[in-house]
């Protein structure tokens, strides 16, 4: 080393070491950043963007399993013909605070161009703001706010001068892995505490996920997205794609608030909307050279040229009959039956669950095996207003049973949430009042309680509307016909033959959420969360003598629910509820709504928790009254996250706890312990019957 080297060494050495000496320890300038952020994440009040995002898409490692890759839903990018591929998009952003985000895709060209392949790409992405809490969708958690801090490790990694002002790179990574946490780094700039550029790093089970978002300079696009950078890399039975994105975005007309309140505002903002009824391909090579905001490289040039060659050489090559062909109708017809399907003419959507799709299988130790099925049609009329038609069927094979329902809902009043519906479908087999002490203590009894059950027949009609904001009044009538499975058993026990009961049951329902938030979709109201709890009451009465009503009884419940959220990945839900049946006079069914066995549950979001896993069916019809809670508290980080060769597959880990006590003095109890990812929820269950244990089980479900 020469003498001029080592001083120039020496020199960058100390002024490393005087720059450091002026910049601010970590704790403070994370402290600013946050509350810096707080703000930037209100201020922006609209603007209208124009986005250009070029795709490539890289094959690096096929097998014979590469071509059914499609039968895979929303999964990844590809093309089964060739190892390369590209797609090129324009798109008009507006975006009006609170979060109301209208993308149109006006332009599309590319090697891969059908609509299916065009949805798979990350267009909310680019809009993402990245002062918020997390991307579109809580797909990953962000590190720039207060909430997130808990989750990361941060360090000042370097520290430089930038217009007369010093920059800070500020390095983070999770202190635990998990799919909805990040690593990476960000660029801050001191004074303003905005950032310049943030680097985000996150993966699941069979995907990596890079990408890179530079922000604005001028006044206009100081706290806004101007290019992002996106690279997923997917390895899937012994296959690898990677799927390649550079999004550029130039802004006008953009507002900003002169002033950011605190206060509550329950309107959320409207869902992302993303319009791609049809796709609007334009292969005008004079229109997109004005298009692009940077020219094709040589390999993408050479991917679109052997595409248009190879495109030429099959036109030449067709048959006039060939165009009446589908190609891949194989692959698509698999694909429609593992997944969600969507069919859209005009005003008109039709949906169906898909005969092979594993969210249509569920299993419990308790119940067996469960499969169902769901269609919905669905008619768009004037001012928002909708019909839909709704049927579900499900089977039961450990018990050879099975329900069905068909509903129509006519949402006559969006804003209002006011909707009417008809429904009629046969429910779970249920027990008469006249086996109330064989249900209740089945070991005086050596008989098959399957004997002495009725097949449930109902029909519904009911109303809801919102009268005030969270406040929703509910009036309708139920109609059930009871018929005996088996007519002759009663005579063993009672000495009386079993009839088909008739209930005309009319009910009222309230139900109050104060401080209910909730997001829009156009002029639709959806309620999304709030900081109290759901409570509920309803009252039954049963008539005799109306539509062959052959009982009189009152029923009466209370329920409450609530979502506790403690971080942006803690939360405790619970459900807690009582119920009672009063003025029997007649024969009756004690049949609950808030109490009732559902083997298709979708409560809390893992069709899991909510409810007993292993009670006994017939002890929901056991008693005349009744108080049960439900507490669900999930945690990215418990006990199998902890193990390093586990945490990359287990994003939530989830403690169940359920207690029952009955009118006659019964009381169960269920403790439970879950994992759940992307792909599946799975819990056991561990119950006693009052000190005694009385069953061990497990569920899961399949999420797709």
């Amino acid at each position: 080393m020469n003498l001029r080297t080592f001083l120039i060494l020496i020199f960058s050495l100390l002024f490393s070491v005087v720059k450091s000496a002026n910049s601010l320890p970590l704790d403070t300038v994370l402290q600013n950043i946050f509350e810096a952020t707080k703000v930037y994440s209100k201020i922006v009040k609209s603007y209208e963007s124009d986005a250009y995002m070029r795709t490539l898409v890289e094959t690096k490692k096929k097998n014979f399993l590469y071509k059914y890759t499609n039968a895979i839903p929303n999964f990844v990018l590809h093309d089964l013909k060739n190892d390369e591929a590209i797609i090129e998009t324009v798109s008009k952003i507006k975006y009006k605070a609170p979060n109301n985000y209208h993308q149109n895709v006006n332009y599309v060209t590319g090697t891969l161009t059908k609509k299916s392949d065009i949805a798979l790409l990350p267009l909310k992405f680019i809009s993402m703001d990245i002062y918020e809490e997390s991307v579109p969708g809580e797909t990953y958690y962000l590190p720039l706010r207060k909430k997130s801090a808990d989750y990361y490790d941060y360090e000042i990694t370097s520290v430089d001068e930038r217009w007369n002002k010093k920059i800070y790179t500020i390095n983070y990574t999770p202190k635990y892995k998990n799919p909805q946490l990040l690593s990476g780094f960000f660029v801050v700039e001191e004074g303003t505490w905005r950032i310049l550029d943030f680097n985000g790093k996150g993966s699941d089970l069979l995907f990596e996920h890079t990408f890179d978002v530079q922000m604005g300079n001028d006044s206009l696009t100081t706290l806004l997205p101007v290019r992002i950078y996106i690279f997923l890399s997917y390895k899937y039975l012994g296959n690898h794609v990677l799927n390649k994105f550079h999004a550029d975005l130039t802004y006008n007309d953009v507002q900003f608030y002169e002033t950011v309140s605190d206060k509550k505002n329950y309107n959320l903002g409207a869902v992302y909307q993303v319009k791609l009824d049809s796709v609007p391909l334009n292969n005008d090579t004079v229109l997109w050279e004005k298009l692009r905001t940077f020219p094709l490289t040589g390999y993408e040039t050479l991917i679109i040229e052997t595409h248009k060659l190879k495109q030429a050489e099959k036109d030449a090559k067709r048959n006039p009959a060939d165009t009446l062909k589908t190609p891949n109708k194989t692959l698509e017809f698999a694909k429609n039956m593992v997944m969600n399907t969507r069919y859209k003419h005009k005003s008109t959507t039709f949906n169906f669950s898909g005969l092979l799709n594993p969210a249509m299988i569920g299993y419990s130790t308790w119940d067996g095996l469960t499969y169902k099925q769901t269609y919905r049609l669905n008619f768009d009329l004037d001012r928002q207003q909708s019909i839909k038609i709704n049927a579900f069927g499900g089977y039961l094979f450990k018990k050879n049973q099975f329900n069905y329902q068909v509903s129509g809902v006519w949402n006559y009043e969006p804003w209002k949430l006011g909707y009417v519906s008809l429904i009629a479908g046969k429910g779970n087999p249920t027990y008469s009042s006249r086996f109330l002490k064989l249900l209740q203590d089945t070991s005086e009894y050596s008989i098959d309680l399957n004997l002495a059950r009725f097949r449930d027949f109902y029909y519904k009609i009911y109303n809801s509307i919102e009268i005030t904001n969270g406040f929703q009044l509910g009036v309708g009538i139920d109609y059930h016909i009871r018929e005996p499975i088996h007519p002759d058993f009663a005579i063993e026990i009672t000495g009386h033959t079993l009839k088909t009961q008739y209930h005309f049951v009319p009910r009222v329902r309230l139900t109050w959420t104060p401080e209910q938030y909730y997001i829009t979709d156009g002029i639709q109201k959806v309620n999304v969360r709030a900081d109290f709890p759901t409570f509920k009451i309803e009252y039954a009465q049963s008539l005799k003598n109306v539509l062959r009503g052959n009982s009189s009884f009152s029923r009466i419940e209370f329920d409450m629910d609530q979502e506790i959220r403690f971080d942006l990945m803690r939360k405790l839900t619970y459900h807690v509820g009582v119920g009672m049946f009063a003025n029997q006079k007649d024969e009756y069914f004690n049949d609950y709504t808030y109490f009732a066995k559902s083997y298709f549950p979708e409560t809390w979001g893992d069709g899991i928790g909510g409810g007993f896993s292993t009670l006994p069916t017939h002890i929901y019809n056991s008693a005349e009254k009744y108080a049960q809670g439900h507490f669900m508290y999930e945690t990215p980080r418990f006990f199998l996250t902890r193990l390093p060769f586990l945490s990359n597959g287990v994003a939530r880990e989830r403690l169940y706890a359920s207690q029952l006590y009955l009118s006659t003095g019964k009381s169960f109890t269920e403790f439970g312990y879950g994992i759940g990812n992307r792909f599946l929820n799975a819990a056991f269950f561990v119950a006693f019957d009052g000190l005694s244990y009385h069953n061990i089980g497990g569920k899961a479900v399949f999420l797709l």
